[in-house]
């Protein structure tokens, strides 16, 4: 297990890792020593287990012991990976955060890099990385360089490349509050990171730094494995992006225009001939 020392408390921005945890013993160590072997300085970690049944709380609490700029907690009752998540933005207290998944590891130099990104640009509110994916790197370049707020929406929606890379990236701490977590809908936690993406990509820019910072590794165990990508479940996502996208305060002519692409996207991904006939 590799050790750090407890952060040097200075003018550097506060950063908490949010580390959502559940029946992860088996794979879970590499990503605790990544977070441990961070250069930045002035980082606190909370991990939050969702009542793991293996030995999960276990190592997580040694890693925790062994640091005093970490704290680990256990819920009794499972809340499922939105409720944790949540769990854990409610309580954190910080200028930027991110999202510590238990089965991503990171280099070491992951916070800081991300922290120059986002400080750098007064527009950001999300940094990320490039990532390496089995042999290779995988990168997002939509959203890159595109300032206008609808724009980013617009193809935060559409869902086109791997959109899902940025949910591994720096927040700032004011817009994760201000939407309040990533959230359970009607089709249950089915791509729940969509939603929350989208809010964030109308409160601001997203920042791409072209290194592989994080490393992911698809496994049988993860949550994405149970989504059949059902009716229900895909109704239910449009119908929280169109949530996010309400209760995010545009002027009604974008709120309207948004709204059409996702009624749109939507239609596409349940009807797929239909775009193509038209």
């Amino acid at each position: 297990m590799v050790s750090a020392a407890p952060p040097v408390i200075t003018a550097t921005p506060r950063v908490v890792a949010l580390m959502p945890t559940w029946n992860a013993a088996t794979f879970i160590e590499p990503v605790l020593e990544s977070l441990a072997a961070q250069t930045y300085p002035n980082l606190q970690v909370l991990i939050s287990d969702d009542a793991s049944t293996d030995r999960t709380p276990e190592i997580c609490g040694r890693f925790a012991a062994a640091q005093s700029w970490w704290r680990f907690t256990r819920h009794e009752v499972r809340r499922g990976w939105t409720g944790n998540v949540t769990a854990l933005l409610q309580q954190a207290e910080g200028d930027y955060f991110f999202f510590a998944f238990h089965d991503d590891p990171v280099r070491p130099t992951y916070v800081s890099r991300l922290v120059e990104a986002l400080t750098a640009n007064p527009d950001a509110v999300l940094a990320f990385s490039d990532i390496e994916l089995g042999a290779g790197t995988k990168a997002y370049l939509e959203l890159e360089r595109v300032h206008n707020r609808l724009e980013r929406a617009t193809r935060m929606i559409r869902k086109k490349g791997a959109w899902w890379i940025p949910n591994r990236g720096l927040f700032k701490a004011s817009a994760g509050k201000r939407i309040g977590g990533v959230h359970r809908h009607l089709g249950g936690e089915y791509s729940a990171d969509w939603p929350w993406l989208l809010h964030l990509a109308l409160l601001g820019e997203f920042v791409r730094v072209p290194e592989p910072l994080v490393r992911k590794d698809w496994r049988k165990e993860g949550l994405s494995h149970s989504w059949r990508g059902t009716l229900r479940q895909k109704v239910g996502v449009s119908l929280s992006c169109m949530r996010e996208v309400r209760s995010a305060g545009l002027p009604p002519t974008e709120e309207i225009a948004i709204h059409g692409e996702i009624v749109a996207h939507g239609l596409s991904a349940l009807w797929p001939r239909a775009r193509e006939e038209s």
